[in-house]
């Protein structure tokens, strides 16, 4: 597990970011065919019972909420951001949100059935371990657990790591000061704390974006692989895209997402 650190530019708004985020989000919240095309919906969608209790920790713009809701599953929300919730619930007063750490869930043990945590534990600055725990003391018996975090890939481990530690030691020299952005998770690691949380481990995935001109860890950590749009890749990326998935799909994957039981 590696701490990804950032330098946000002077006078940078990052509230407003979010809510510009929340505006495109909520603009075309009928769309759910983008949760649908996920690499990991096709096991995840048998674990799920119309008459069952499930949870998305870190339910950030609250994608999923909205997706699981719509096809009639009974879903709560939690999210530390206190703007994220405003915005869904103004968005909907029926969904059931609260502001709450995945390292703190505030509901009583064996609530959930089951536990979507999607693009959120890697933003859990020093709680990894809490917030699994948490997750395992909120299921019921054999509820389970959908995880997905940044893959430390190989492209990651070898190239983009590295150069991010020399960023942070230089850019500090200069004065400048960063501050904790994310962690990226091995596979290994992972499984390992999933295991200590009190988990068994039933499937795990590589994951990325499933349109075939588009990579969104290659496009998020290399610019010059970017194309004309958003997550798009250029011919340099795609030639790149190729060649890694060639090899092994944990080359390059952004994500990694696994599918665990509470023993």
């Amino acid at each position: 597990m590696i701490a990804i650190r950032k330098f946000d530019p002077k006078d940078f708004d990052r509230t407003r970011m979010w809510g510009n985020r929340y505006e495109s989000m909520y603009a075309n919240a009928e769309d759910f065919s983008q949760y649908t095309k996920q690499s990991f919906w096709n096991e995840l969608e048998k674990k799920f019972q119309k008459d069952g209790r499930y949870l998305d920790a870190g339910c950030g713009i609250g994608g999923w909420i909205l997706f699981l809701s719509d096809a009639g599953y009974n879903v709560d929300g939690i999210d530390s951001h206190p703007q994220a919730v405003r915005a869904m619930t103004e968005y909907d007063p029926d969904l059931q949100v609260k502001i709450a750490r995945s390292d703190a869930i505030p509901f009583a043990d064996s609530t959930f059935n089951g536990i979507v945590s999607i693009g959120s534990l890697e933003f859990t600055e020093g709680a990894v371990e809490k917030s699994l725990s948490e997750f395992s003391r909120v299921l019921k018996k054999d509820g389970f657990l959908c995880i997905e975090v940044p893959l430390l890939n190989t492209l990651r481990k070898f190239v983009y790591a590295p150069m991010k530690y020399l960023e942070d030691i230089f850019l500090k020299a200069s004065g400048k000061s960063s501050t904790f952005a994310y962690y990226l998770f091995s596979r290994v690691e992972l499984e390992d704390k999933l295991m200590h949380a009190g988990f068994s481990i039933e499937t795990v995935i590589a994951h990325d974006l499933p349109e075939q001109d588009s990579h969104f860890g290659l496009y998020a950590n290399w610019p010059f692989l970017r194309g004309n749009k958003p997550y798009e890749l250029n011919m340099a990326g795609k030639i790149v895209k190729a060649v890694c998935n060639a090899i092994s799909p944990w080359v390059a994957s952004a994500g990694i997402v696994v599918i665990a039981k509470k023993k």
